[in-house]
């Protein structure tokens, strides 16, 4: 009886297997030019949301059905329509196409709180740039060359330094600490300070290989002054670990908190067992669960748990919130998460305050984030900026990267927020 039982419910798992793979579609969003479009809205029955397009174009809709006419709608572009077909449903990438919008970009209404250039040159592009207490460092690309600038809040240059221009980005740790980083090496930003306070020449003062610096830091998420916290995923992305470290204390961490996505590893669990994973699926994207240092204590926004959990410096569970402006109520009443919402958060560590934002068909819409309610309220749109990049937050301004002029020229933008 064992065994009939247990091929009944094999015979059940590839039978629900083989049924949503019937109506999986699976699609990419591209220009004319054949470059993938991030934050296109995809819509079935005209109205209903089913998927947004990742940074690569992708889309993917599990319960397709042939004869259903898609619409894909992003500000910048001509809305798109496809009828799908029974071919689609048979594991092939469908192909969409969107044309420019041949009249332009509405205006954007000139207010005093209206984004505008922080910082531009006409013969810079800014290639990224990070946030610290003691200003903005900025790094551009000048005539095949590169240069590091430190400025204050107020957009007054303090530092400059040539740089080559193999280096790509910026990154900050979890200590704080600012890194140039290339294909090849990471290098450490320092400078000479007296005893004053006075900072003076801005150089590198620490170089390792790229490879070294993220075996060493990319783990490390969070820091006090008493501990630092490493996180570690599991099962395909779909569980995470959060260890507690004392420093130099020789002790072995110890577990603060451990999340997992029992849907997505029961959903994984049906594919290994019925065949059903490609040869690319162990690159899924992690489960969303970010951690933040605050005045010694660590928050922990744990979307997969629905709640906020806060500790103290050492680890200890203080208090828990709700955390439910991710999701929505669908019409049976279950809550679902928000396709519209990019699951990345920012923190203006000035105010001590916490903001997210979706995007809906191409707009940005920031919104901030209440701790003890759970809830996100919004505070502007980016109508006219769909491609904003790398937005940050800073004593109540957002910066972001956009592109300025006909030649395609990044500049620092900014837009307070009060």
């Amino acid at each position: 009886m064992k065994k009939i039982g247990m091929s009944a419910i094999l015979l059940f798992i590839v039978f629900m297997s083989e049924a949503q793979q019937a109506n999986l579609l699976q699609g990419i969003c591209k220009d004319e030019n054949g470059k993938p479009i991030e934050n296109v809205s995809v819509y079935v029955h005209d109205s209903l949301l089913i998927s947004v397009t990742d940074e690569k174009g992708k889309f993917s809709f599990e319960s397709a059905r042939a004869g259903e006419t898609l619409r894909f709608a992003h500000i910048v572009y001509e809305p798109a329509f496809y009828t799908v077909k029974e071919k689609d449903l048979q594991g092939k990438h469908l192909g969409i196409r969107m044309k420019t919008r041949t009249h332009e970009l509405p205006e954007a209404e000139i207010t005093a709180n209206a984004p505008h250039i922080a910082y531009d040159n006409p013969v810079m592009s800014v290639i990224d740039y990070v946030i610290r207490e003691d200003g903005i460092y900025l790094m551009v690309y000048r005539r095949r060359h590169s240069a590091l600038f430190h400025l204050s809040f107020e957009l007054d240059t303090l530092h400059e330094m040539p740089i080559s221009s193999r280096y790509k980005c910026l990154n900050k740790d979890a200590f704080g600490g600012i890194w140039a980083v290339s294909n090849a090496k990471a290098s450490q930003i320092g400078f000479v300070e007296y005893n004053t306070g006075r900072k003076d020449k801005m150089d590198f003062y620490v170089s390792m290989s790229r490879e070294k610096f993220y075996n060493k830091f990319s783990t490390i998420v969070a820091a006090s002054d008493s501990v630092f916290i490493t996180g570690s995923y599991f099962y395909y992305n779909k569980e995470l670990t959060y260890y507690c470290n004392i420093s130099g204390s020789g002790q072995d961490p110890y577990m603060l908190h451990y999340i997992v996505d029992e849907e997505a590893r029961d959903d994984i669990w049906l594919l290994l067992h019925t065949g059903g994973i490609g040869s690319n699926f162990w690159v899924a994207d992690p489960i969303y669960n970010p951690i933040y240092e605050i005045d010694n204590k660590f928050y922990l926004f744990a979307y997969t748990d629905r709640e906020t959990i806060v500790f103290d410096a050492v680890g200890k569970e203080l208090e828990r919130y709700p955390l439910t402006f991710h999701e929505y109520k669908k019409w049976n009443g279950k809550m679902a998460p928000d396709r519209r919402w990019k699951k990345k958060m920012m923190y203006d560590l000035a105010r001590k305050e916490f903001y997210t934002f979706v995007v809906i068909d191409g707009i940005y819409t920031l919104k901030r984030i209440d701790l003890k309610t759970g809830t996100a309220s919004s505070v502007m749109d980016l109508s006219g900026y769909p491609f904003a990049q790398k937005l940050r937050i800073h004593d109540g301004v957002l910066y972001f990267i956009y592109p300025t002029g006909i030649n395609h020229r990044k500049s620092l933008y900014q837009v307070r927020l009060d």
